[in-house]
């Protein structure tokens, strides 16, 4: 797996940008974390045509004690389709 970070203030706009470039969502799962913070995974597919295997993103929030923190954990199929949409950012 590959890991990039991203800001906790991006996180919004990250699942908005998955939206608009119509990635498949497969799961989203969420909860308290810590008994005092919150967190949640979102998880995207995005078949690739010539590919034998999906392009997957995983989007990791978490927030606690006020102090929020985020990173995207992806497959290789998915590093460079990712690393496009980040850069249009």
């Amino acid at each position: 797996m590959i890991y990039r970070e991203i800001l906790p203030s991006q996180a919004d706009s990250f699942q908005k940008l998955m939206k608009d470039n119509q990635w498949e969502m497969v799961s989203q799962d969420g909860g308290q974390s810590e008994f005092i913070g919150w967190a949640y995974i979102m998880h995207w597919r995005c078949v690739i045509e010539g590919e034998e295997k999906a392009a997957e993103v995983w989007l990791h929030f978490s927030e606690n004690q006020g102090v929020q923190a985020s990173h995207l954990e992806m497959n290789p199929q998915a590093k460079p389709l990712i690393d496009a949409l980040l850069s249009e950012w």
